[in-house]
């Protein structure tokens, strides 16, 4: 699964152009293309100035006459620091966001089933002083090509990430493929919508559902183990790690009515143990995960084993959006302007994963000091 491109395939600046009702702004006075502002934050974000929105309009600024050159757009002046978040607040950001992955063109074969991971993460730059939470982004990430393939939001304050996350599988019709969620979302109104649209879930399981955590705990130290599996120690940062999982099969009828319907039927517990470049150890802990999958050889064992490692991609991409693109430092009790921001953040890294090596802090600072390479970037992949 990989995004597509093609000759004929229209930029996505000029695709912002075409669409009605992205631009919210009232007709009368208007002086600033939405897809030429929308075109200088990507190459701003390309260039690493995430973090500010007047670092981003500096180099909208510093840089417009060669934006205007690669758009063929019309003699202007560029949009002013004080207009640019009343412009960003008017763009009708849901219609961005289905725009973007459209574009994109990210498919793939609901017959042969894949794995996506998905997962929450609060936009920090919206919370106020004297709150707790605010704006929050779910995504869906998958395993192997780790792309953002779906995002939606919501607002922490009022709303949960379980319903919002039910939304998006059901958006970006995922509910039939493999999922792969943290325990949050192990719920009989998740599992149940999963597999009934034929899909395979591996949901980790935690204290927060006592009874089924006692249960398989208790299943885990008393039962038949399945499958079995012992990864390669791994060095690294001062340490060693040493992975090894066990697989139980579940009696779905010894389990609570309520996950009759679509509840779990395999059990999955990790054994992750972490010493010393001594021998010393640091830690051991276990982690359980539930699946309504049920492994029939080693194989089908290996792919959920597989599964559970594979789903911390989706913290390692949150992790990037925090740290290499400076996503919680960006500042704005705007909602719009959040929820926009962050789309245009998916669609950075989306570009940003063509590149070879796929070093994406390198790649920042490459476009940076080469303003050239990052409009014949932008203008092969055509966003320009």
């Amino acid at each position: 699964m990989t995004p597509t491109t093609c000759p004929d395939k229209a930029t996505f600046s000029q695709l912002l152009n075409q669409t009605p009702g992205l631009d919210g702004r009232d007709n009368r006075g208007k002086k600033h293309a939405v897809a030429l502002v929308i075109s200088g934050l990507v190459m701003a974000l390309c260039a690493g100035r995430d973090g500010r929105l007047s670092s981003l309009h500096r180099h909208m600024v510093n840089h417009y006459d060669a934006l205007r050159q690669a758009t063929n757009s019309p003699q202007q002046k560029p949009v002013s620091r004080s207009q640019l978040p009343l412009l960003l607040a008017k763009i009708n950001g849901v219609l961005f966001a289905k725009l973007f992955f459209e574009w994109v063109g990210v498919e793939w074969d609901e017959s042969q089933k894949r794995w996506f991971a998905c997962d929450g993460k609060e936009l920090r730059g919206s919370i106020e002083a004297d709150q707790r939470r605010r704006q929050a982004c779910v995504s869906a990430l998958d395993h192997t090509t780790r792309l953002v393939v779906g995002q939606t939001y919501y607002q922490g304050q009022k709303e949960s990430e379980r319903p919002a996350t039910r939304q998006l599988l059901n958006d970006a019709g995922l509910y039939s493929q493999k999922l792969s969620l943290d325990a949050l979302h192990l719920n009989p109104l998740t599992v149940n919508a999963i597999a009934d649209a034929g899909g395979i879930y591996l949901i980790g399981l935690k204290a927060n559902q006592q009874a089924l955590h006692r249960y398989c705990i208790c299943h885990a130290l008393c039962g038949r183990v399945a499958f079995t599996r012992l990864d390669d120690s791994r060095r690294g940062h001062g340490r060693v790690e040493q992975r090894s999982y066990r697989c139980f099969a579940l009696v779905r009828s010894t389990l609570d009515t309520r996950w009759h319907a679509g509840g779990p039927l395999s059990l999955v517990v990790v054994s992750r143990r972490r010493e010393t470049l001594r021998g010393t150890l640091l830690s051991e802990e276990l982690s359980y995960f539930v699946s309504n999958a049920e492994p029939t050889t080693q194989a089908h064992a290996d792919e959920l084993f597989d599964a559970v490692r594979h789903h911390w991609q989706v913290e390692v991409m949150h992790y990037q959006r925090d740290v290499t693109l400076a996503e919680d430092v960006f500042r704005t009790g705007v909602e719009a302007i959040n929820r926009l921001m962050s789309s245009l953040r998916t669609l950075t890294m989306s570009l940003l994963s063509r590149c070879k090596p796929k070093n994406m802090a390198a790649q920042l600072d490459n476009f940076a000091d080469n303003l050239q390479a990052l409009i014949q970037f932008l203008t092969q992949e055509l966003v320009l």
